[in-house]
């Protein structure tokens, strides 16, 4: 195991946490870390430091939620590809009604419940390396995971009542909507117009990657994200700025 090694693979995000959020952070980390079966596919050799950077990523996720939550709960297996993962599984076609069987080339998938997560090991470091770019298939997976928490995958994580619920349909439900019919916004890449569940995890990408454009141009969508995750790295992020002489 790659033991605290990941934090040499943590998200700049995370120098930003505080005290009580950093503690959290490395607790879920470890966890993570330690109950995860980790496994590479057709002969790809796992190594410490793909373990570490998944780690140090999906933990700043849960850097909110208290030590006594299990938010991975159903993150059993990770498994490591090579190359973009070619997927098989029906899904809702272009047109009501009808199902989509057609091979797909994905960076990065969730199976539902205790299912596994799979990468595209190359994506992971090219998304890494350049979060500027506001893409992050590791956000985007473990994001998944957080809303399967709830049953399906519907874009509404664990809220904690009807009100927050009703809130979050009113927010995430219409900015979804406004997506679809537009086509894109500039921000939010299309691909989340796919589903409410897909909106969720491409905003989840853009709330730790790109947190004040994101505020900047839907600030109610980030205050619902920031509601959910027990974070607010706009916040953070000015409270740490170095201050002008």
């Amino acid at each position: 195991m790659a033991g605290d090694g990941f934090l040499s693979f943590a998200p700049t995000a995370a120098d930003d946490l505080g005290p009580e959020e950093r503690t959290r952070y490395l607790f879920h980390a470890r966890r993570l870390e330690r109950t995860t079966r980790w496994e590479g596919a057709r002969g790809v050799e796992v190594t410490n430091e793909m373990i570490s950077t998944v780690t140090a990523h999906a933990a700043l996720l849960a850097a909110g939620f208290e030590s006594n939550t299990n938010p991975y709960l159903n993150v059993v297996a990770v498994i490591f590809h090579q190359g973009t993962i070619v997927s098989h599984q029906e899904r809702v076609g272009p047109v009501r009604g009808v199902v989509d069987d057609t091979p797909q080339h994905l960076a990065g998938q969730s199976w539902h419940g205790r299912g596994p997560l799979l990468f595209d090991w190359l994506t992971v470091r090219r998304h890494v390396a350049a979060p500027e770019r506001g893409s992050n298939v590791i956000y985007h997976e473990f994001a998944h995971k957080l809303d399967q928490l709830t049953g399906a995958a519907d874009g509404m994580p664990p809220l904690p009542d009807r009100g927050a619920r009703a809130l979050w349909n009113q927010t995430i439900g219409t900015n979804f909507r406004r997506l679809q019919r537009r086509g894109g916004d500039g921000l939010v890449r299309i691909y989340a117009a796919t589903s409410p569940a897909e909106y969720f995890a491409v905003t989840t990408e853009l709330f730790f990657t790109r947190p004040e454009e994101l505020n900047a141009r839907l600030p109610r969508v980030y205050r619902r994200l920031a509601e959910f995750y027990h974070q607010d790295p706009v916040a953070l992020s000015a409270c740490r700025a170095p201050t002008p002489n």
